[in-house]
């Protein structure tokens, strides 16, 4: 499904499901969102009148709205490209302030093809570190059966780095390995062996390794 949406619309949406996801039960009321955004209620509903027209909300005047079964999807859509960037930010790049606001404003820019690359790079991730689910609403998923992390690799397999996930405990200990994207691994019994040197590692910083098999 494509819809050429503009950010703001894509942002609105983007909120409407989150309220939507802490009680689907209930009605977004327009007030909340207009809080959630920090705008006026009347800028609120002049936009919601407009995905109204798009057909990708319901909007009850007085009321407030619920996302259609488009809205849904392509807000689903909207929120993994954040999630996917704010992994990316997070556990690639280290970046540990403001990395939602960061993840937002990029959000828009990433088109499908970019998306997938940056999916596959990543492993296809279920959730986010603290727990946020990424929706598979039509995710394109290939490669993800030869992905996997050091931890989980074969004793004596072989692969090849494709991202790490750092975070504050885990950072200095890989810096100090000098392992990076690309580099070549084999699963050792107490941890992995990078270039003939052979390194122990805990369960922690192995699961924080991806790592790309042979298929």
């Amino acid at each position: 499904m494509t819809l050429d949406l503009s950010k703001g619309e894509e942002h609105y949406l983007k909120r409407v499901l989150e309220v939507f996801e802490e009680d689907p039960s209930e009605i977004v009321k327009t007030s909340d969102l207009a809080n959630r955004l920090e705008v006026s209620p009347a800028s609120v509903t002049e936009m919601l009148k407009k995905l109204a027209s798009r057909e990708l909300i319901t909007h009850i005047p007085y009321r407030g709205s619920r996302l259609t079964s488009q809205g849904f999807i392509l807000a689903n859509k909207v929120k993994r490209r954040q999630l996917l960037i704010e992994i990316l930010l997070t556990d690639v790049v280290g970046i540990s302030s403001n990395s939602r606001r960061l993840a937002a404003n990029f959000e828009h820019h990433l088109d499908q093809e970019s998306e997938y690359e940056l999916d596959k790079a990543l492993g296809f991730p279920s959730e986010t570190l603290d727990g946020r689910k990424i929706s598979d609403i039509e995710r394109k998923k290939n490669d993800i059966d030869f992905s996997t992390n050091a931890f989980d690799m074969e004793i004596g397999a072989e692969g090849i780095v494709y991202s790490l996930r750092l975070g504050d405990s885990n950072l200095g200990e890989l810096s100090a390995i000098g392992i990076r994207i690309g580099s070549i691994v084999k699963r050792t019994e107490t941890g992995i062996n990078i270039d003939g040197i052979e390194y122990s590692l805990d369960i922690n910083t192995m699961c924080c390794i991806m790592v790309r098999q042979g298929d």
